[in-house]
């Protein structure tokens, strides 16, 4: 009997273990689900931050639940800043309708009401939107200082009465830059549609405010650094009032990236040559509204690299690398700017590289040295991982161009005698000699 009990209590310890796990199994299934179809916000991997901390990290601005508890965040004056902005925004609001000073400040606190009780019915939407858990740190008040705080900033950028002057952050020199800065980080973001609902019930509201979208909103305030498809603030708005859009950064990444650029596998097939090595094989660089690769019409034409003109300024770098994180991070997004980094790493080796880049007008070098340019593109893919290459054809075009035997005693010819000016000089001063020699023998013997 005494067997038998033994066996019992362990049979029903055994099934209870076993319940406990599959219980627990069926709740991380449903939690991993749950972050995958929903969040948009990620932490950097640690393995792409070490690569360059400050890259991902707020200088100044806190905005959402990531970072609201950094040390340097709460020693810094940045929330009543954000309180101020908030508090004037309310304020256009209540002075479009006039009336008394009781009166504007009655019909602030309405909107206000209105922006909380909205806030409140899309707080657990919000919290799925972050792919850790937020939901200690993450509440309405956040939501509605934090977002209301980047709409007056984007408004004030645009309205001609502002005095900006003396504003503390525009009547600064630096901190338009760093704030710039922070709103671009993919950990510092508030979800789009948190935004869109915040816009549509305030400065939507404002009655000289033009007929923007708050995508275009976005757009303008963020300098013009490529190219684009939509060309200044232009931006489709169907997709923004709809809240197709994740974040702020989404909307740049939308903005920026080529559509009808479409990915073309994994890895790059073939190694392609480095751009002075192209330019020696006789390629020729040239500005271009997107990346492609021209075959020369016959063997006595040059091929043509087109690539979208880039100013390096400080703020690129971070801006492009937490493009390049958020599309690491976040499931579906196009890998169009891991592409992009990986061509550049390819095409650039060494600061010459870089100069024949800045000749053509493909980059505007805004850091100083060549060398400061060519360092920030051969860093930026360490760490990262190569999904979809969205340059798979035109980096094959440029090798296959760089093979062929004409073009390839081309670029023998232009390393060995057309490098520099002595060594130019040196190979007319030969030729000339040659063709006297030439001229002479003929002379001679065919008289």
């Amino acid at each position: 009997m005494s067997e038998n009990n033994e066996y019992c209590i362990s049979e029903e310890a055994l099934q209870r273990l076993t319940e406990d796990i599959g219980k627990k199994m069926v709740e991380g299934a449903e939690k991993t689900q749950s972050i995958s179809s929903s969040s948009c916000i990620y932490r950097v991997p640690e393995e792409i931050r070490k690569q360059k901390e400050g890259a991902y990290t707020p200088r100044f601005v806190s905005i959402g639940p990531l970072h609201s508890k950094d040390q340097h965040i709460l020693n810094s004056p940045v929330q009543n800043l954000k309180l101020s902005y908030v508090n004037t925004l309310f304020g256009r609001i209540s002075s479009e309708e006039g009336g008394s000073e009781e009166e504007k400040l009655n019909k602030s606190k309405e909107v206000l009401m209105e922006c909380v009780r909205k806030m409140r019915k899309s707080l657990d939407k919000a919290k799925k939107c972050y792919a850790e858990e937020v939901e200690d740190v993450l509440d309405v008040e956040m939501l509605v200082i934090d977002g209301c705080f980047i709409l007056e900033l984007l408004y004030k950028l645009t309205d001609k009465e502002s005095d900006r002057g003396k504003d503390p952050i525009f009547g600064n020199i630096v901190m338009p830059i760093y704030v710039q800065h922070d709103l671009l980080l993919l950990e510092n973001q508030l979800p789009f549609f948190v935004l869109n609902e915040l816009f549509d019930l305030t400065v939507a509201r404002i009655a000289c405010t033009p007929t923007w979208t708050l995508g275009q909103y976005v757009i303008s305030y963020f300098p013009q650094m490529w190219k684009s498809e939509n060309d200044g603030t232009t931006i489709a708005t169907t997709t923004t009032t709809n809240n197709y859009y994740d974040h702020i950064l989404d909307i740049l990444h939308n903005h920026y990236r080529h559509h009808d650029v479409n990915p073309g596998g994994g890895a790059p097939s073939v190694v392609m040559p480095c751009a002075s090595d192209l330019e020696y094989a006789g390629a020729m660089f040239k500005e271009g509204n997107k990346v492609e690769f021209c075959k020369p019409p016959s063997p006595f034409h040059r091929a043509q690299f087109k690539i979208p003109t880039l100013d390096l300024y400080d703020s690129v770098e971070p801006f492009l690398r937490n493009l390049i994180a958020y599309e690491q991070c976040c499931p579906g997004v196009p890998g169009y700017f891991t592409s992009y980094a990986i061509l550049m790493d390819t095409l650039i080796n060494t600061p010459k590289d870089i100069q024949v880049l800045e000749k053509a007008g493909i980059i505007r070098n805004y850091l100083g040295a060549s060398e400061d340019a060519s360092d920030l593109f051969n860093n930026l893919c360490k760490g990262i991982v190569l999904g979809d290459f969205y340059f798979t054809e035109t980096t094959k075009a440029a090798a296959d161009y760089s093979k062929r035997c004409w073009h390839d005693a081309m670029a023998h010819l232009r390393r060995r005698y057309f490098a520099t000016p002595w060594t130019f000089i040196a190979f007319c001063v030969g030729f000339i000699t040659f063709g006297i020699s030439i001229v002479k023998f003929v002379r001679a013997n065919f008289r």
